[in-house]
């Protein structure tokens, strides 16, 4: 079962609403809950831990963070630790949806609530955990493919050529869903068009640059699109794009996550594209969904935030700027 909250209010009413009554209110007041992370070294992650923290206090809950530089082994240890400290929940943004299974077995074992959010594995697994919020990965990059071929469209170019992507680590769940979601979407709306290469970017603007630049090395003037499946790396597109010669303005470029580069590239007509995905949003699903399992609401297995599609045309309305420290 899934479940889309569309606005802050539904999301913020629709706990108490799914309660038997009043009260269920302030049941989460001095639960403890172990958010196991990603580190500050991300800018979405910074931003993300920062307003968790001030959501959970703001709920009465006792939220420990504890992160990691995108380590899976390091994340495991990290669940050891943490059921070893007896919290009333986890909360875990998977590094590896696959790798962490294990890990998750011993928080089930332990009779401790688990809590997923951003990163959602495997669904045949999910026995493991209460409920996942977080990012519809393959809606994204099925939304990626619907707003490159506006580009092209937009652009008043044939819906034939190629297709390079950046994309971000191989083998995350999150990879696979938005390669997934793109390539399936584009066959369907444009099926002339062929994915001529992809590189891993690493959710890296320096390590996208790199892959960006062979890829335009070998393709060329072959290239009438790029999918980068984070704003910071189709920056590392643009920068490979103009050391390369090339003029971005020319091409069909979408990126992901309304981060506040891509919203700088798009008012600067070097990027077309763009499909919402707010660590705020995140954050506040998150809260609510340690909130619900408190409360003892009514829990659908995947609450999905908003991915609305983003050009030049609605860029400020839908992307909001990142609230900082």
């Amino acid at each position: 079962m899934t479940k889309l909250r569309t606005t802050l209010g539904a999301l913020l009413a629709g706990s108490f609403l799914a309660t038997a009554g009043m009260a269920a209110d302030g049941a989460q007041d001095g639960k403890s809950v172990i958010f196991l992370g990603a580190d500050d070294i991300c800018e979405y992650c910074a931003v993300y831990n920062d307003q968790i923290r001030k959501m959970a206090a703001d709920k009465g809950i006792n939220l420990e963070v504890v992160t990691n530089k995108f380590d899976a082994a390091q994340q495991a240890t990290q669940v050891d630790q943490a059921i070893a400290k007896k919290p009333d929940a986890i909360l875990m943004w998977t590094i590896d949806g696959t790798a962490l299974f294990p890990a998750m077995r011993k928080v089930q074992r332990a009779g401790i609530p688990l809590l997923l959010i951003d990163v959602q594995p495997d669904q045949a697994r999910e026995d493991l955990w209460v409920q996942y919020s977080g990012g519809n990965y393959e809606e994204r990059g099925s939304k990626a493919a619907q707003l490159m071929v506006q580009a092209l469209d937009a652009k008043g170019m044939e819906k034939t050529g190629g297709v390079i992507m950046i994309t971000g680590m191989v083998g995350q769940a999150q990879t696979i869903s938005m390669t997934k979601g793109f390539t399936e979407t584009l066959a369907k709306l444009a099926p002339e068009m062929e994915i001529l290469g992809a590189q891993p970017g690493n959710w890296d603007t320096g390590t996208s640059t790199q892959a960006a630049a062979g890829l335009f090395t070998k393709y060329g003037d072959q290239i009438k699109g790029v999918y980068a499946a984070e704003d910071i790396m189709m920056q590392g597109v643009l920068i490979a794009a103009e050391r390369a010669g090339l003029d971005p303005t020319q091409m069909a470029m979408i990126g992901d996550g309304c981060e506040p580069v891509g919203i700088k590239n798009i008012k600067a007509g070097l990027q077309y594209g763009t499909v919402l995905q707010s660590p705020v949003d995140e954050a506040t699903f998150a809260v609510q969904s340690m909130v619900d399992l408190f409360t003892g609401a009514e829990m659908p297995k995947s609450v999905y935030v908003p991915h609305p599609m983003v050009t030049a045309e609605n860029v400020d309305e839908v992307c909001q700027p990142w609230p900082t420290k």
